[in-house]
């Protein structure tokens, strides 16, 4: 459906993005996810044909688009700021986007009712969008962009700037309403919740380079860097150098040791490790077993659904665990944290 190669994009001596190249399948839903000025906007406005690319080429449905102006390009797009006409109702601005692709008159009056039922808000029409929810507003969004059936959905930030709870609303919403349509969308956003929650396929950028591409459950549970290992979730991270002690790698980190689970890594290789908090377990007894670590309970953030619990090592290094909500730990209480060395991540 569409394939990016080789992108490169300049702004004078600025190298926004470099040599990237990925494709998305008919009906994928794909993110690209990274920190503020990693390239992703680019990229997206690359592929609108809103930004010129210094060097590579653009192909949609096999076709080089590469030159080709916006309005040549069957590609719907919808912004954070939602860019609706705020003079215009819901209606209106519905109907603006399918004149605009030279739909009849009488297209146009059934096309914006049946967008208006896809997104939930059939008795909205009349509305101006200042009369609002900034989700409602962004549902007029996407039925703007949906409307004249385009080969692919650009969607840049749509969520950012939402309360939490609408955040979480409109995710599920989307997800459903592109399953639904099955149109292939391409969503940038730099929320690690959004991208391992809704896609089948997620391009991690930083500094204008692709850093992995793959799916959520590989992006999070096997990164290829630290990079993408500390910006994809959070995790308790430690440093040191492989050793072997009777067949069994372990790393020391400071003093305490960490067992491997058949890291192949030669002795004296300086690795990064890293353990997710759902799989630390933490308790007030010892029970003597594999990657136990003693520590002292700094922090208890009760989320509702869980807590996360940090505990500080003794040298500087803090464990974040998972647990159950409003669990049995206080500040100050002296704990026990431990893993399986088949959850270590070793980078």
């Amino acid at each position: 459906m569409l394939e990016v190669r080789g992108f490169t994009k300049y702004y004078g001596d600025l190298c926004a993005v470099e040599d990237l190249s990925f494709h998305i399948e008919e009906g994928e839903f794909v993110t690209l996810l990274g920190p503020s000025g990693c390239g992703k906007s680019t990229t997206l406005h690359a592929i609108a044909g809103l930004v010129e690319p210094t060097e590579g080429n653009i192909y949609l449905r096999g076709d080089d688009v590469t030159d080709l102006p916006p309005e040549k390009r069957n590609i719907g797009m919808a912004f954070q700021s939602t860019a609706l006409f705020p003079h215009m109702t819901v209606r209106e601005n519905i109907a603006y986007g399918l004149k605009m692709h030279g739909y009849a008159k009488a297209d146009v009056t059934d096309r914006v009712e049946e967008s208006l039922e896809l997104v939930d808000m059939p008795e909205h029409g009349q509305h101006k969008p200042g009369e609002l929810s900034g989700g409602q507003q962004q549902r007029v969004s996407l039925a703007r962009a949906l409307a004249y059936e385009p080969d692919i959905l650009l969607l840049d930030e749509p969520l950012t700037g939402l309360d939490r709870v609408l955040r979480d609303e409109m995710r599920g919403w989307l997800n459903r309403i592109q399953r639904e349509v099955g149109v292939t969308t391409l969503y940038v956003t730099h929320d690690q919740e959004d991208a391992l929650s809704m896609s089948d396929t997620v391009v991690v950028l930083n500094d204008g380079r692709d850093q992995q591409i793959d799916s959520p459950e590989r992006i999070y549970e096997s990164p290829t860097n630290p990079f993408v290992a500390e910006f994809v979730g959070k995790s308790t991270q430690f440093t040191g150098e492989v050793t072997h002690e009777n067949g069994q790698a372990v790393v020391y980190n400071q003093d305490k040791r960490i067992e491997l689970d058949g890291a192949q890594f030669a002795d004296g290789t300086a690795v990064s490790l890293y353990v997710r908090p759902e799989d630390i377990e933490v308790s007030h007894e010892a029970v003597e077993t594999q990657n136990e670590l003693r520590g002292t309970v700094t922090d208890v953030a009760n989320l509702g659904n869980r807590a996360e619990v940090s505990v500080e090592l003794g040298t500087g290094s803090t464990a974040l665990a998972h647990t159950n909500r409003f669990p049995d730990f206080s500040v100050g209480d002296e704990v026990y944290v431990r893993f399986d060395s088949r959850q270590v991540i070793v980078l």
